[in-house]
């Protein structure tokens, strides 16, 4: 279980084998690291649930993949030679502490949701109770009753209405409501002139009536009964009336009446059936908007959390006391080994690596020496072969050559004997000439070239022969 431990941490056995004094301590940073890499397997599992609404057993292999993705960073930071000044090491710790503190904010923010997640619940219900209380709000300040006070200041036509406004078989009483203001200016319209027309009337029967009776006055006869200024004075009343339409106004005043009375009683009628559909449709839109409500997810929380600690110090402290605490576990291993300093195991290993390094760059250079002396060997194996190659083209060369030059030879004898004829007699017998081997004529690059002349019986001038001897000559083969 400690060499398991150990492993964690990235130590060399073969060395640790020498020192058994540092096992204990690399055993505990074993677990140390370890331990850190169960946490960021159980925030991944956590953050998982948050985001499929519970753990779903496929995700089994991520949770695996990021806590040995955790382990290895761990182990690597851990694996690193320490040095021996501290300053330097402070320095390597640097870059390293940042990346150790970066997965501890990632690894630490699922865990801290899990340890909020009752406060978060509950914010997560007011919310969504303040939510659906505002919704009906909303729907009933947006869609008053029609005739209502409400509906004489209602904010329908508001921005802030524009997606509040419901679509009702009751709103018909609206039109209808529109309808009485017209009505109302008709009947005090025509109100006022079936008085005025009623007034002008009644003076003129009043008139008549006691003209009539024979009262005495202006205009009047003060004669009793019905005479001609009785009939004249009835006769003109009868004419303004008709005239006037008195009773024709009456009676459409009286129906101008009745007909907003009944409007006001179909409104009545109408704005009831329009709240009792108002108010079903305000329940099926809260009802979807409970139907959508689901567990808040992973950033839901974040969100929530956030509103929760905005209100209460409380929490917020306890968050973020949390939070840091998380991170440092998380960093703990890179913490542990600069705390521990420069120990004999990291002295040793220090002069292992130095040794490796020397070691590997004389192997390098050796190989290099290696390659190159392949490679000169190459290029000489190179030029034997061409040398090689160049000599039997040679030879083959010499050999075709061969019949060609017993045939000059012989055309060179043929050549001497016919000037021997031509040359003037003399009485010597000269000596057998010694006929040449029959070697190839092939002029040496180092010889200086021969007198030659050109072959008559050779055109094409393939090869150049010795000249063949002259008359200047003669002196010669006599003494020879």
């Amino acid at each position: 279980m400690g060499r398991l431990l150990r492993m964690a941490t990235g130590v060399n056995e073969d060395i640790l084998a020498a020192m058994p004094a540092e096992r204990t301590r690399f055993t505990a940073m074993g677990g140390v690291v370890l331990g850190t890499a169960l946490i960021a397997m159980a925030s991944m599992g956590v953050a998982i649930g948050f985001v499929a609404g519970g753990f779903p057993p496929p995700a089994v292999p991520f949770v695996l993949v990021w806590g040995i993705f955790v382990l290895s960073i761990d182990r690597w930071l851990m694996s690193v030679a320490a040095s021996s000044e501290r300053g330097r090491r402070a320095l390597k710790l640097l870059p390293r502490l940042i990346l150790a503190v970066a997965v501890g904010v990632v690894v630490a923010e699922p865990l801290v949701l899990v340890i909020f997640r009752s406060e978060i619940a509950e914010q997560s219900r007011r919310e969504h109770a303040d939510e659906l209380r505002d919704l009906e709000g909303s729907l009933l300040a947006c869609n008053p009753v029609p005739g209502s006070e409400a509906a004489k200041n209602s904010p329908a036509a508001a921005p802030r209405c524009a997606g509040f406004r419901l679509s009702l078989a009751g709103s018909a009483a609206e039109g209808r409501l529109a309808q009485i203001p017209q009505l109302q200016a008709q009947v005090t319209a025509l109100g006022r002139t079936v008085e005025a027309d009623a007034r002008a009337h009644a003076e003129l029967e009043g008139l008549a009536r006691r003209e009539c009776n024979g009262t005495s006055g202006e205009g009047l006869s003060g004669r009793f009964g019905v005479g001609p200024s009785c009939r004249r004075l009835r006769a003109q009343a009868d004419r303004y009336r008709a005239d006037h339409r008195i009773e024709e106004n009456t009676a459409a005043l009286a129906n101008l009446r009745a007909e907003i009375d009944g409007i006001t009683g179909r409104i009545g009628t109408d704005g009831a059936a329009f709240a009792e559909a108002r108010q079903r449709t305000i329940e099926q839109r809260m009802a979807q908007t409970r139907d959508r409500w689901r567990e808040p997810g992973l950033l839901d929380r974040m969100r929530l959390l956030s509103h929760l600690t905005d209100r209460n110090g409380y929490a917020l402290a306890g968050e973020w006391a949390l939070r840091l605490f998380l991170v440092l576990i998380d960093a703990l291993p890179v913490m542990v080994k600069f705390l521990t300093g420069f120990t004999a195991y990291d002295e040793v290993m220090a002069d292992r690596l130095e040794q490796e390094k020397a070691g590997a760059l004389e192997r390098n250079r050796a190989g290099g020496d290696r390659q190159r002396f392949g490679a000169r060997l190459w290029r000489f194996r190179l030029q034997l072969q061409a040398q090689r190659e160049h000599r039997q083209l040679e030879g083959q060369h010499l050999k075709r050559l061969r019949p060609v030059n017993e045939e000059i030879w012989q055309q060179v004898d043929e050549q001497a004997d016919r000037l021997m004829r031509e040359a003037p007699t003399v009485s010597f017998a000269l000596p057998g000439r010694r006929r040449p081997r029959a070697e190839p004529f092939i002029e040496s690059v180092t010889d200086p070239p021969a007198p030659t002349q050109r072959n008559p019986h050779n055109p094409h001038n393939v090869h150049d022969v010795p000249a063949a001897p002259g008359p200047d000559d003669a002196d010669w083969m006599v003494e020879h």
